[in-house]
């Protein structure tokens, strides 16, 4: 989904414990960023034409713990604390 090129990550990103609570959750974190769109972008998903606006991604449990070698209830766990954390907004 995501083309080529850069995402700015600030080192005060470090500083978060949320984030920086064990390497799993920095690698979905950092997973997460790097699969954003950065522009406006057309996807298909369950079979319908929809806008993906800038911050946005389609991915699931099961594409991010095979990623990662991870289980999908880790990943569950790991979405689930950016959401309560307001890191994330899960659809």
């Amino acid at each position: 989904m995501p083309d080529n090129g850069f995402v700015k990550i600030h080192r005060k990103i470090l500083s978060n414990p949320v984030v920086c609570k064990d390497c799993a959750y920095f690698s979905v974190w950092h997973y997460l960023l790097l699969m954003a769109t950065h522009k406006q972008l057309s996807a298909i998903f369950n079979g319908k034409k929809i806008m993906l606006q800038p911050g946005q991604l389609i991915t699931g449990r099961k594409v991010i713990a095979e990623k990662f070698n991870l289980s999908e209830s880790k990943v569950q766990r790991i979405l689930k604390t950016f959401e309560i954390e307001q890191q994330i907004e899960q659809q």
